[in-house]
């Protein structure tokens, strides 16, 4: 009897802890607040925290990139029969944001493995002028 108590007591525990350290995860409503050019690194961290990885290229652009994973929902810690339950039914998110060498947001990219979230604009408009040479 103490043997299940003790294996049930670790399994929930396992589970509150999983659910404890979940990042919050990218929204369609979060994702729709970003506007190129105007959007800040700040405003960013304050959307969806702080970002999985930070890279500055040789242009001094800096990429962000926030990955999010929804844990495992409680039928996938049923040895077993969970995945056969919806256990393995996660949601798998990332968010790509370049930014230019000032701090905004030049472009970004929205991927979700179960297509909860789309990019409603992801790049910026590039005015392209071109000059005519006579002779």
């Amino acid at each position: 009897m103490k043997t299940k108590l003790l294996i049930s007591l670790i399994l929930i525990s396992s589970c509150l802890t999983t659910w404890a350290w979940f990042d919050p995860s990218i929204s369609q409503g979060k994702v729709d607040q970003i506007r190129i050019g105007q959007t800040t690194e700040a405003d960013l961290i304050h959307f969806f925290g702080r970002p999985t990885t930070r890279q500055i290229d040789l242009r001094h652009h800096v990429t962000l990139d926030f990955m999010r994973s929804v844990p495992m929902p409680w039928q996938g810690y049923v040895p077993f029969i969970g995945s056969f339950v919806g256990g393995l039914r996660i949601d798998a998110q990332e968010l790509w944001v370049e930014l230019t060498p000032d701090g905004r947001v030049l472009r970004y990219r929205v991927y979700s493995s179960r297509n909860s979230v789309k990019a409603r604009t992801v790049t910026s408009t590039t005015v392209v002028s071109h000059s005519s040479y006579s002779k």
